[in-house]
């Protein structure tokens, strides 16, 4: 019976002369059997007697046919690079393999013509196709072929460099980290590695935000990385607009451009204070600030202004510059301390990348906690009173409406008896701001009495 098409896609090596589909070899005990070449020379291929499936991937050189026999090509792997002729026509294309990753997995590798055209498609599990017009037809090997003569259509595939791409490329040799290998992300919120950072940084490595950039700059001022590890500590502050107004003129946080939010008070729920931006927060990030690149991430360029401020970037995919080279006149720098907020993440983080004195996290955290462990006091008060309620000889309908009127009147009654608590938090966050803007001045001054 004739070997099925299938059969041919999945045809076995048979070191002894047996074609595919045909009778198996004779054990290698027996009389007449094929036996391994021990004599076989160095380098040459030795016979074991072993019978091997194989894939379509797996021939190096081949004759292939799609299904219906139609179309038919060679194609020669043997070499640098893949060549490939069709059948009918005299061209032989040099062929480019190009990856191709989904999700951090290989699927296989595009073979692309000197012109970037994609020819074939070989697969991570072996199979192959060629692209026809807009078919994608696959294909089997159904006998063996020659090697081919040299390409006469050759070159290799260069795939362009996007403006994305170039932006990294430019972009990336001018960062702290890359001038210097000791640097490390978290240091991009210490102001003592920032202020070592300005002190050697040399003019070629400044830039400006463009108008561009500071619409898409995100104030985050302590790095989610720390010890070359994402920590899920620090990246952006505030969790998003409130109702309020931004007024400078108020104390606390507020004069910063937060407040602090409560998360859904549901009773014998957790709960912890939110930092929420105010109506007019964050205001952009005024253009031509400038400032020196930290590191570029991916596609994420932190920013350190001179004030000792982070901003995370993204590069355009478009094109469009978010960064130019320089710091420009010193007469159009905008004022410094643009963005100051910090919430208990950011700060958590500085403590962990040893930015700040660890006391200084502790502080902020058992701030925090206080209205953590305030709010599960009164969980603990109204749960009380709702035993009361079950264990009482009411009625079932009385009972359900005393027990949700009890639930409701705690978690309306928690948030305002847990109110000093978050003062106290706001007068810790208030507290470290204002230290830090401090140190923050005296930062840009030294970076504009070098760099004016």
């Amino acid at each position: 019976m004739p070997v099925s098409v299938r059969t041919a896609a999945l045809c076995l090596v048979i070191v002894s002369s047996v074609a595919c589909g045909g009778s198996s070899p004779a054990p290698a005990s027996a009389p007449g059997a094929a036996k391994p070449d021990a004599t076989a020379k160095d380098g040459a291929e030795k016979s074991d007697g072993a019978i091997r499936p194989i894939t379509q991937g797996q021939l190096k050189v081949a004759h292939y046919a799609t299904g219906d026999g139609v179309l038919g090509l060679v194609l020669d792997r043997s070499g640098a690079r893949p060549k490939v002729r069709i059948d009918g026509e005299k061209e032989i294309t040099e062929l480019t393999m190009e990856e191709d990753r989904h999700g951090g997995e290989r699927r296989g590798w595009y073979l692309k013509a000197p012109d970037g055209t994609n020819i074939l498609y070989l697969s991570a599990h072996g199979g192959l196709k060629i692209f026809r017009g807009r078919d994608e037809l696959h294909l089997n090997s159904d006998k063996a072929a020659e090697a081919l003569p040299a390409a006469t259509i050759a070159g290799e595939y260069k795939r362009p460099k996007s403006a994305y791409d170039s932006e990294v490329e430019a972009l990336t040799p001018l960062s702290v980290m890359k001038k210097n290998p000791g640097a490390q992300p978290e240091d991009s919120g210490n102001l003592a590695k920032i202020a070592d950072a300005f002190a050697k940084a040399t003019p070629d490595m400044l830039v400006h935000v463009t108008a561009f950039g500071a619409k898409n700059a995100r104030w985050t001022p302590a790095s989610s990385h720390i010890g070359n590890a994402h920590q899920g500590l620090g990246g952006t502050v505030v969790h998003g607009p409130s109702d309020d107004a931004w007024d400078k003129s108020k104390g606390g946080i507020a004069k910063f451009g937060g407040t602090l939010v409560p998360m859904r008070s549901e009773y014998n729920s957790p709960n912890r204070l939110h930092l929420y931006g105010l109506k007019g927060f964050p205001a952009e990030l005024a253009a031509p600030t400038p400032g020196i690149i930290w590191e570029v991430d991916g596609g994420t360029v932190v920013l350190v202004t001179f004030d000792g401020g982070r901003y995370e970037i993204s590069i355009d995919n478009g094109g469009s510059k978010i960064v130019e080279p320089g710091a420009g006149p010193s007469v159009s720098w905008p004022a410094p301390l643009q963005h100051a907020l910090f919430d208990v993440d950011n700060i958590r983080a500085l403590a962990k990348g040893n930015a700040v004195a660890a006391q200084v996290g502790k502080d902020i955290e058992a701030s925090d906690d206080a209205w953590f462990d305030c709010m599960n006091e009164q969980w603990k008060k109204a749960k009380q009173e709702l035993d009361k309620i079950e264990a009482s000889q009411a009625s079932a309908n009385d009972k359900w409406g005393r027990l949700g009127g009890a639930r409701k009147s705690a978690e309306l009654a928690a948030p305002k008896t847990c109110e000093p608590k978050k003062k106290q938090l706001d007068a810790a966050l208030t507290k470290f701001i204002e230290a830090r803007n401090a140190e923050r001045l005296a930062l840009f001054e030294k970076a504009k009495a070098k760099f004016k």
